[in-house]
């Protein structure tokens, strides 16, 4: 396997977890009082909550548990970008060419 299809698979365990945790948050909004009842917000709930329990583990104390779901999509945003960074860097991957 050449290194842009791992590059690739990469980003796509990222995003998806990325998009998890905004879903997992919607879901919470739209739902209402009852929301943890929701059979989706669990199953997003147990893919979510080993990433949440680490960002946990790293942040400061005065950091409140409601923003460490904001904390750790932002960490997952900075992960995805420092992946680029590490494949361009290394020459594993090249930047699209312009369509002129």
């Amino acid at each position: 396997m050449d290194m842009y299809a791992i590059y690739q698979v990469l980003q796509l365990l990222i995003r998806l977890l990325i998009y998890t945790f905004i879903g997992q948050g919607l879901l919470a909004i739209l739902a209402g009082q009852r929301y943890r009842e929701n059979f989706v917000y669990r199953f997003f709930d147990k893919i979510t909550r080993p990433l949440w329990r680490i960002t946990r583990w790293l942040a400061p104390r005065f950091i409140s548990d409601a923003a460490i779901g904001f904390l750790t999509v932002f960490l997952l945003i900075a992960l995805n970008i420092g992946l680029y960074m590490l494949f361009y860097s290394q020459g594993w991957i090249t930047p699209p060419r312009s369509a002129a």
